[in-house]
């Protein structure tokens, strides 16, 4: 069994008080293979921000896949945003902005999302998907093909638009580079499921893990557990002054090319 811990939105800068500890001693009780965090590192895009940022990612379970969001570029350096804006997050987490990372049956591909020139709203680019494909296609067959981005081209959790440049478009795009798995956040809102034009994939939202900036009522963190016939999604989630506990579950199997929900 692959075990992959999923984050997304830490938006260091607008902490929950209290919980980072207990998010971090959650990951180590769960001993995954990789830890993924998918974008919005940073608040504000600050340097200190993001030197909290990389402390944090530092004392979670290795390896650690990180992609920028859209909060991971100034808002209001409009210079910096426009000629650099992903350079605090290079000099924190790399200057690879898409990493690939193989850990036993799985690779996961990060995707850059994020849009200096919308604040708000992403894009998935051509040379994204042309590496996403040719990464996918070199890796083993039994291997679960996961892509790791910040914006998704499917409804959050509400039903509200993807928030990404033309979405069936990207949506059609995301689904020929051989993604099997998609792992997001951006809603802040958590949600599963498959898009009815791309029943192969399979999308799944986190809301943010240690950030007050919830749109529900708990901050959360997922785990995917994966096996050769498919996944099970668990989930923990923390009312604000509280442990993190286990919440809903879901199991998916993965049958041809087409994704079933048991249960």
């Amino acid at each position: 069994m692959t075990r992959i811990l999923h984050l997304s939105d830490l938006h260091f800068g607008t902490l929950e008080p209290g919980i980072e500890g207990k998010a971090l001693a959650l990951a180590k009780h769960l001993r995954p293979d990789a830890t993924v965090i998918s974008g919005d590192m940073t608040q504000r895009a600050r340097a200190e921000q993001f030197r909290q940022a990389q402390a944090f990612a530092a004392k979670l379970p290795q390896p650690v896949l990180a992609v920028p969001g859209n909060h991971d570029a100034p808002l209001y350096n409009l210079f910096q945003r426009l000629t650099a804006p992903y350079a605090g997050f290079a000099r924190t987490f790399g200057a690879e902005l898409e990493p690939c990372l193989h850990i036993p049956g799985a690779v996961l591909q990060g995707v850059n999302t994020a849009d200096p020139y919308a604040w708000k709203r992403g894009r998935l680019r051509t040379g994204s998907l042309a590496r996403m494909q040719q990464n996918f296609a070199a890796a083993p067959a039994e291997y679960w093909r996961v892509a790791v981005l910040h914006h998704a081209p499917v409804p959050a959790a509400d039903n509200t638009p993807a928030d990404i440049a033309d979405a069936p478009r990207a949506l059609r795009d995301l689904g020929q580079t051989g993604a099997q798995i998609v792992l997001s956040g951006h809603t802040h809102m958590p949600h599963w499921g498959m898009a009815e034009t791309a029943q192969g994939m399979l999308f799944v939202q986190v809301g943010t893990a240690i950030s007050t900036r919830r749109k529900t009522e708990a901050n959360d963190i997922g785990l995917l557990e994966l096996d050769p016939w498919g996944v099970t999604l668990r989930t923990w989630l923390a009312l604000p002054g509280q442990d993190f506990r286990e919440g809903p579950q879901a199991r998916f199997r993965y049958e041809g090319q087409h994704w079933v929900k048991e249960g």
